[in-house]
């Protein structure tokens, strides 16, 4: 009979591995969003660009669930991928847009 083999310890590699990150993707996105909003409230001259990295976080969540099959986007899938791309990235589009063809106010 052989000698039970004692515990290794754990690699990061398999922390990694045994561990869900099926919501890193929403993570990151919803962390763009909160950072270009609070840019904007934080430096209100210079809204433009809060709104512009508010955007990019839609833009990156529709190339998420582009790439991403469905068990690993998380919470970003809500409808088809084609829908879910379109979605996204269409707002996101839209608003940098918007924010580009708006005048600057102020001197």
């Amino acid at each position: 009979m052989m000698p039970p083999m004692p515990p290794t310890r754990p690699t990061p590699r398999d922390w990694l591995r045994t561990r869900d990150l099926h919501n890193l993707p929403v993570l990151l996105v919803l962390a763009c969003a909160a950072g270009g909003l609070g840019y904007s409230a934080a430096v209100p001259e210079h809204w433009r660009r809060g709104v512009l990295v508010m955007a990019s976080a839609m833009i990156m969540a529709g190339f998420f669930r582009l790439v991403l099959p469905a068990r690993q986007s998380g919470l970003l899938t809500v409808r088809s991928r084609v829908a879910d791309v379109l979605c996204y990235a269409g707002v996101g589009a839209a608003i940098w847009l918007i924010a580009l063809a708006l005048p600057a106010v102020g001197p």
